[in-house]
């Protein structure tokens, strides 16, 4: 008795793979998408410090104790005003298919100051009719990034970011999704505006 053996040529093989890569670059335009169909938020920021100093919400300079307030001036001196701070970033997919991006590069402006430039390497996926929360770390020394500014000022942006209903902070965060396709990076057209006032 013979066994028939199914033999599968190179041509066929070829086409079953090309017809899967394009099916899969589809899925992953059609992901890119419905990324710009997403609509992005900033909820706040929290676990904001400066100098190595945590600030509560709504605190102010005055609520500093003696020890703080000595930490504080040390950095003044030094020329060195470390800020850390979580942006919150809401991803709403309002759509029937998955979002997705690879990663991103974003601008952040504070009242209107250019704060800075950065990339997040941080896949996420959104799911249909749902939304993610995206925390991104932010690490800045204000005397370098605003030179120009008092040693005031730069203090006084540092505990704004804690919410100040008296003088509010506008944030102005500038996202530019990526996503793989086919082995390529793609870059989603221009950047995505993002407009937060902290109070």
């Amino acid at each position: 008795m013979k066994t028939s053996k199914r033999f599968v040529s190179p041509v066929i093989m070829l086409f079953l793979l090309l017809t899967l890569n394009s099916c899969t670059m589809l899925d992953q335009i059609n992901q890119v998408q419905q990324l710009a169909l997403c609509e992005f938020n900033v909820l706040g920021v929290n676990e904001v410090s400066i100098a190595g100093i945590e600030l509560r919400e709504n605190m102010e300079r005055d609520d500093l104790n003696a020890a703080q307030i000595m930490q504080l001036t040390a950095a003044v001196f030094r020329r060195e005003m470390i800020v850390d701070f979580n942006l919150l970033l809401d991803i709403d997919n309002p759509n029937n298919k998955t979002a997705a991006m690879n990663r991103m590069d974003y601008e952040l402006f504070i009242d209107n100051k250019e704060i800075l430039t950065g990339q997040m390497n941080q896949p996420v996926n959104v799911g249909p009719n749902a939304s993610a929360q995206l925390p991104m770390p932010i690490r800045l020394d204000l005397f370098k990034v605003l030179n120009n500014e008092t040693q005031d000022a730069l203090v006084n942006l540092a505990f704004k970011l804690t919410g100040d209903q008296s003088n509010p902070s506008e944030i102005l965060l500038k996202v530019k999704p990526y996503i793989k396709v086919g082995g390529r990076e793609l870059a989603y057209p221009g950047f995505l505006n993002v407009r937060h006032t902290l109070k």
